[in-house]
């Protein structure tokens, strides 16, 4: 029987919600091998969504578009450390170039259609199999003081219990209406009584703008005000997430938050989660005449008739006690 392994090496993803679907795989390396020291491999930008974690060693950043001179600063960073496993999802010749002796297999065969469980599955053909990890922590303390404090100073007093709506994502494309966004806020302020805060980063701020135009004072931006960590925080307290196919979609599901995701031209089944607290809000596309299937994937943008009805429906299955 092979020893346990004494450190060991994850190479994640770049974008922020591709390393947040990665974040079971670090959990359950975590759970089989309490006693290993774990780095992680991240691009620059989703950095600090895993650097509050207890159980990470240390976080290395590495940037695809750095020149030679900043890849091999990355490379001597890296090998400070001597690594009896690596796990790579990005599938690159990192765990070669630190001649880690046990690796995650080049060529793979996926069974898996979703992306979370994909990850989980390079684990199982590693001789792995991972049970339900228990979930990442994604901050610390020092994140929920400084929640507290911002919540404060918008004059939101409840430090739990939020309607948390996210009307931004990464991609254009992926975004649903502002104006159905707009409905769905309108009738939760009305008829729940509870806070809504829309969230996101500060380049999203002018989405949030639109959708809080005219609504009640309970009816907050809070677009660009919080860290990741901070904003995983957040989330963590919500009685109820609405996203676009995002991060903060599937912080939600990760932090076990009552969250509905809304998919247009991505596919909820590749992207999507399962469980009682999860719902997809789609369209239908087989009744659609926008003829997306006919256009390349990077051009398809409907969501297929989604209207504010149907993700109120959902609002009130997860909402209801």
């Amino acid at each position: 029987m092979a020893q346990d392994p004494e450190s060991i090496l994850v190479v994640t993803l770049s974008n922020i919600g591709d390393v947040v679907l990665t974040t079971p795989v670090i959990m359950a390396l975590r759970a089989r091998f309490p006693a290993a020291r774990i780095t992680v491999v991240v691009g620059p930008k989703a950095k600090s969504i895993l650097e509050k974690s207890p159980d990470l060693r240390r976080v290395v950043v590495y940037d695809k578009k750095a020149n030679l001179r900043g890849k091999w600063a990355f490379l001597r960073e890296l090998r400070k450390d001597r690594y009896d496993m690596a796990v790579d999802l990005r599938n690159t010749a990192i765990p070669f170039l630190v001649l880690a002796p046990r690796r995650s297999p080049l060529f793979r065969k996926y069974r898996k259609v979703n992306m979370r469980d994909r990850h989980l599955e390079v684990l199982s053909m590693m001789g792995l199999p991972a049970a339900s990890p228990v979930p990442f922590r994604f901050f610390d303390t020092a994140d929920e003081t400084s929640v507290a404090e911002k919540l404060e100073a918008l004059g939101i007093r409840e430090r739990s219990g939020w309607i948390l709506v996210a009307p931004g994502a990464a991609s254009s494309r992926k975004r649903w209406p502002a104006e159905s966004f707009r409905e769905v806020v309108r009738d939760l302020a009305l008829k729940t009584g509870k806070t809504i805060c829309l969230i996101g980063s500060g380049d999203e701020r002018p989405i949030a703008e639109a959708v809080a135009k005219g609504m009640p004072a309970s009816v907050k931006i809070l677009s660009g005000d919080m860290t990741l960590s901070g904003t995983a925080c957040l989330i963590s307290k919500a009685a109820l997430v609405i996203a676009n196919d995002s991060a903060i979609m599937h912080l939600g599901y990760e932090t076990g938050t009552p969250t509905i995701g809304l998919f247009g031209p991505t596919d909820h089944e590749k992207y999507g989660h399962e469980g009682p607290g999860f719902r997809i809000a789609t369209g239908d596309a087989a009744n659609c005449a926008c003829q997306s299937h006919l256009l390349p994937y990077a051009e398809r943008s409907c969501f297929h008739g989604l209207d504010s009805g149907a993700v109120l429906k959902l609002c009130r299955e997860l909402l209801i006690p």
